[in-house]
């Protein structure tokens, strides 16, 4: 080879890779079925998670089951002031079939204003593990929670931000 082979064969190298990392050779997504929608985001337990205040001290839970489970443990858990009574965790390690509808009944103390109750739902789902977390609020929000000394800030893509302050409890 001679001088010219090796001037030649970097910017051939170089040209190569360009056009291996340019965008219109970029591979794109399989194609989904009429069945299966594009999934957007994480992938989330195909469940469907309701809450039903009776009053302002019970709740009852109802989750949709969309697919096969098996595994399942379901959690009610309280944030912002409310307290769950009794055990937290309402099913360990159960198995649902498609299209099942689980109920439960919690007791909880609210929270000062407005507190959330919050109920997770994970095991295994199509051979996954899965987990999805839906809250709920409950009461109204005080003139303090309204008005937070939260630092407002707006996002990369125009996003509304609330920076809060650590909680020194």
């Amino acid at each position: 080879m001679n001088r010219k082979t090796f001037a030649v064969l970097p910017g051939l190298f170089a040209l190569l890779a360009l056009a291996a990392c340019s965008s219109s050779s970029k591979s794109t997504p399989s194609s989904t079925t009429d069945s299966e929608p594009a999934v957007q985001g994480k992938m989330q337990a195909p469940v469907v998670v309701n809450v039903q205040f009776e009053d302002s001290s019970s709740a009852r839970i109802t989750v949709r089951f969309d697919a096969p489970a098996t595994g399942v443990r379901v959690e009610a858990r309280g944030l912002d002031g409310l307290v769950v009574i009794g055990r937290p965790t309402l099913a360990h390690n159960v198995n649902f079939p498609r299209d099942t509808t689980a109920t439960y009944d919690v007791l909880f103390t609210p929270g000062a204003g407005r507190s959330h109750l919050a109920v997770s739902v994970s095991g295994e789902f199509k051979g996954a593990q899965l987990s999805r977390v839906a809250t709920f609020a409950i009461g109204t929000p005080t003139d303090s929670q309204r008005s937070s000394n939260a630092t407002k800030a707006e996002g990369a893509e125009g996003e509304r931000i609330k920076v809060m302050p650590a909680d020194t409890q």
